[in-house]
């Protein structure tokens, strides 16, 4: 018996924020690091945006098809803004404004369609957190070869 009085039990279900965070934050860690790997290495190849797509079908696997797209396509969001202000300051290179946002947003339809279709697929055929249903109990059943 504790001497400390206890106010109130914590339930055990996480809220909606938390999971709004956990895959915000997810989404940015993972394609913030293959977006630093990208620049660092000053990379012409073909994998790094390949492994976005990946990272967005994962997202959309683990979170869901609300969730998972919009976790995947807010970095790519945060990326654009960052290179149009980059561009309005004067970068050096890149294309003008207007064709930056056209394939910002055609990479972000892109990349949410990926996560929603998995989510999607996910939540049809194995739902997040719903009990398996019972099968036949093993050692009955009208099959002629179990004995």
């Amino acid at each position: 018996m504790s001497p400390f009085p206890v106010r109130s039990l914590r339930t055990p279900e996480v809220s909606s924020q938390r999971r709004w965070l956990v895959a915000l934050a997810v989404g940015f860690a993972a394609e913030g690091a293959i977006a630093t790997v990208l620049i660092l290495t000053q990379s012409q190849s073909v994998y790094g945006p390949l492994l976005l797509i990946v990272v967005a079908c994962v997202m959309g696997w683990k979170f869901g098809r609300l969730r998972g797209p919009v976790a995947a396509v807010a970095p790519r969001v945060v990326f654009v803004i960052a290179e149009l202000i980059r561009q309005a300051l004067g970068g050096t290179g890149g294309a003008d404004p207007v064709s930056t946002l056209v394939v910002g947003v055609s990479a972000a339809l892109f990349i949410a369609f990926f996560a929603w279709i998995v989510g999607a697929l996910r939540h049809r055929y194995k739902p997040i957190g719903k009990a398996k249903e019972p099968t036949e109990p093993p050692g009955q059943g009208g099959a002629s070869w179990r004995s």
